[in-house]
């Protein structure tokens, strides 16, 4: 990409940024580290960017890559703040694979990519203030997200399916392990064993059903644009979601009242997966084009989304790329993160 330079290994930016990817990933230990190693500066008007394709990561020399001192500093600890953020945002994308082509309940669709840019995000929130401390940058408050309207649906999705068995914090460690296709049945799940412990009966092809059927009711139709959203239509669209949820939920409950032996009836998300398990044929790969759930995307876009980027309507120059780890500037309002009992944050510079 134009404008961008390769950072050099033996510069103090590039150990300081190192140190910080460590400590990052040291927060929530995960089994993949994607990150090739290679950190580019950038001129983008965007915070950073995490390149799937390639493992590199991406940030912005004026926005992020001066702030990374190894110390707070006096003279805009916001911006500080939203560069250490930008490393914790990029090293979740790196810590996580995106795809799981042979999961029944991977949703391989453009919904995922919306969910997988706003949990990032609600991951870093809410790992913040402990990432700073911990990395030796104490006192900074962290403003805007830089996505409003997927912080605050998967912000609020997150409340909706924790409970006792599954907590919020438990949830976000299963997100950060991924994949990212499967964030959707990581909430199903979290909604089976909080709300529908003893009326689904403990067996696969039950809970598996039951899984597929909450999927659908979180699959809002807002999902692949939510990056672009504002706070308040990610509210909205987590309360239509909420309601969805509820009502099947109760569905559930009345189908094994009457029916305890029977699984209850559901599509896949992933038909393709299913159907190579019950052929007895090997299962699908990331490179493999499949129908079904991904029938929305082009065959182009749908390549581009296995590989963790945009379709190439959207890979403008000075947008963040939705799926890429982007941390920019979006075409919703913004505004601070919605959770009630998180704390006030002032504005971003």
């Amino acid at each position: 990409m134009d404008g961008d330079r390769l950072v050099p290994r033996d510069s103090a930016t590039y150990r300081e940024f190192t140190r910080l990817y460590h400590v990052a990933q040291g927060l929530r230990p995960t089994a993949v580290d994607r990150w090739n190693r290679d950190l580019y500066a950038t001129d983008t008007g965007r915070w950073g960017g995490f390149d799937p394709k390639t493992g590199s990561i991406r940030l912005s020399e004026e926005r992020a890559l001066q702030w990374l001192t190894g110390e707070t500093t006096d003279k805009s600890p916001r911006r500080q703040a939203q560069a250490l953020a930008s490393v914790l945002h990029e090293s979740t994308h790196a810590g996580m694979e995106t795809d799981a082509p042979a999961e029944p309940n991977s949703v391989r669709s453009s919904h995922s990519l919306g969910l997988i840019e706003g949990f990032a995000e609600v991951r870093t929130f809410e790992d913040f203030d402990a990432f700073a401390s911990r990395a030796g940058y104490p006192g900074l408050s962290l403003g805007d997200t830089q996505y409003p309207g997927a912080y605050a649906a998967v912000d609020n999705l997150l409340d909706q399916a924790a409970g006792p068995r599954v907590t919020r914090d438990m949830l976000i460690d299963q997100g950060t392990r991924g994949p990212g296709t499967m964030h959707f049945d990581q909430l199903a799940d979290a909604v089976v064993r909080n709300r529908l412990a003893e009326v689904v009966p403990d067996r696969t092809k039950d809970r598996t059903a039951v899984r597929a059927a909450l999927i659908q009711t979180m699959k809002h139709d807002q999902w692949p644009t939510m990056h672009k959203r504002s706070a308040a239509a990610g509210d909205l669209a987590a309360e239509d979601i909420r309601r969805s949820l509820n009502a099947k939920v109760d569905e559930i409950r009345h189908h094994y009242q009457a029916n305890p032996a029977q699984p209850f009836p559901a599509e896949s998300p992933n038909a393709e997966a299913e159907r190579v398990a019950l052929d007895g044929l090997p299962p699908p790969t990331a490179e493999t084009r499949v129908a079904g759930p991904m029938a929305d995307l082009s065959a182009n876009s749908q390549m581009r989304f296995l590989n963790g980027q945009a379709p190439a309507a959207q890979a403008t120059r000075h947008a963040p790329s939705l799926g890429d780890g982007a941390r920019g500037r979006t075409g919703g309002q913004v505004a601070t993160p919605s959770r009630a009992t998180g704390p006030t944050r002032p504005a971003r510079d």
